[in-house]
């Protein structure tokens, strides 16, 4: 194969962004696991709030390009990425920089967040869904970020 083959034209990483961005959006929906207790999960019913976020800063996106302000399409995928990584950051922080009295409260309160995690690493089966979700959660951030680099 050629290596013009692989290359992608302006417009066709437009439609790239705007198909990833719609495919990111609808992955939230879609079952990602199933837990043993609690059944079919997506990320949309483990944190509504956040999959909200994540829908409106993945569509953020496309609006920029449409919109004519294409410098700043790749804050995109970098606030869905912030989304999706802050709980792990928040709690991380949050332990390293307590006083006692908190630490103390954590260690009681680590009992409910061992059996939670014992909880979803028991994963019964893995979802299409799952696999959809993070393709296009790639495939929207690779795809951003080489828009960024031939605008």
């Amino acid at each position: 194969m050629s290596k013009r083959a692989f290359q992608l034209g302006k417009n066709k990483l437009q439609l790239l962004i705007y198909f990833s961005a719609i495919l990111l959006s609808a992955g939230v929906f879609l079952p990602l696991a199933s837990f043993p207790v609690y059944g079919e999960a997506s990320y949309y019913r483990i944190a509504e709030i956040e999959a909200w976020l994540v829908i409106g800063f993945a569509l953020t996106g496309p609006a920029l390009i449409l919109g004519g302000r294409e410098k700043f399409a790749i804050l995109s995928p970098v606030a869905v990425w912030t989304v999706l990584l802050y709980p792990g950051l928040r709690s991380y922080y949050e332990s390293s920089n307590d006083t006692v009295l908190k630490q103390l409260g954590n260690q009681l309160s680590s009992a409910m967040v061992d059996f939670a995690s014992n909880l979803f690493l028991n994963i019964s089966e893995y979802h299409w869904g799952g696999f959809v979700f993070l393709f296009a959660l790639i495939i929207f951030s690779f795809s951003n970020v080489i828009y960024r680099i031939k605008v």
